[in-house]
């Protein structure tokens, strides 16, 4: 059956399916595109899926897995090729979603194997301005940093993956925010406002628990406060966000900060500010273009996020890991869909 983008496509992975493997086996030696060294017959087990036009087999994906160390998990690191006839067409990004559903299914079913997700490295000079995109839509593979040669480095977490854990086979549920626990409590927008009461009140804030850092100007971080929660009138959460290039992304990122009262923390506060945060720096990042943000990061510092953070992406909150600080905090960026990369 003809799938999207006009090609049949067919799951390969850990099928020993003998025809598709005689035919990718003559389509790497016909198109001449395996590197030097390389044996059709031992690539030909690595094949996950294989796109066919008019019965002809004109694109594969194969993966290899490997430990990423700096994400600290195993990748199904994945290779694609295409008949030069067809690298105008879409066969590749026919093949993205059975690619990703066939490697996820076989992670749930081997828990052994501790399969996180796909990862590519990417030649900026072949995929042209595909590489702009911090996430590709089909296959959900986000930017995670950049080879020393350049190349960008993309991962994809399946959603099952938990560190630590065996394959959670249903969806996260989301995260418990109750209408008891927000009663009362307002949230006022902060962000590039200069809004002379939010400041003061901030300021008090943190004066009140002592949680600025050493060195810390309270003055010019107010000018950073994105959210702040207010109950009675006193001020017991607040978000702020600094403009940062991140190396690893070589982007600019709003970096996040928050804060909430110890005596409120059980009330999900943080949660809720968190959720309204990307909205509102996104509309902004699109009015101000030149600013040049691309998305939201964040570094995980909190215990109390501490089994939260076992999960390493999720749809809801969109929040990915890319990696770790030296003192092995967690660092996770949230790309903003309408930015495109330099």
């Amino acid at each position: 059956m003809t799938g999207p983008f006009g090609f049949e496509v067919r799951a390969a992975w850990r099928r020993n399916d003998a025809a598709i493997e005689a035919d990718a086996i003559d389509f790497w030696r016909r198109n001449a595109l395996l590197p030097d060294g390389v044996e059709p017959e031992a690539r030909a087990k690595e094949l996950i899926a294989a796109a066919y036009k008019d019965g002809k087999l004109v694109a594969v994906s194969t993966a290899t897995i490997m430990r990423i160390e700096f994400l600290r998990a195993n990748f199904a690191v994945i290779r694609g090729a295409t008949d030069p006839r067809y690298r105008r067409s879409k066969a590749q990004l026919a093949l993205a979603v059975p690619s990703r559903e066939a490697l996820q299914s076989w992670a749930i079913a081997h828990p052994e194997e501790k399969l996180a997700g796909g990862f590519v490295f990417v030649d900026q000079s072949e995929w042209g301005d595909f590489t702009k995109l911090p996430v590709w839509p089909e296959s959900e593979l986000a930017l995670v940093g950049y080879g020393d040669d350049g190349q960008q480095l993309r991962a994809a977490w399946f959603d099952h993956f938990v560190f630590g854990r065996d394959p959670v086979l249903t969806p996260p549920p989301l995260p418990p925010v109750s209408p008891e626990g927000l009663a009362g409590v307002e949230f006022r927008e902060g962000w590039r406002r200069e809004d002379p009461q939010i400041e003061v009140d901030v300021i008090a804030f943190w004066n009140r628990l002592g949680i600025l850092p050493a060195g810390a100007s309270a003055e010019e971080r107010v000018k950073d406060i994105v959210i702040a929660a207010y109950l009675d009138g006193q001020v017991i959460g607040v978000v702020t966000a600094s403009l940062d290039i991140l190396p690893q992304v070589r982007a600019r990122l709003a970096m996040l900060r928050g804060a909430v009262d110890p005596a409120f923390r059980r009330r999900h506060i943080g949660i809720m500010m968190m959720f309204m945060v990307r909205p509102i720096i996104e509309r902004w990042s699109r009015d101000n273009p030149r600013e040049r943000v691309a998305g939201i990061g964040t570094i995980v510092q909190s215990p109390d996020l501490a089994e939260r953070a076992k999960r390493p992406w999720s749809r809801f909150n969109r929040y990915m890991l890319i990696g770790f600080t030296p003192n092995d905090w967690q660092v996770r960026v949230n790309w903003f869909e309408d930015f495109r990369l330099d």
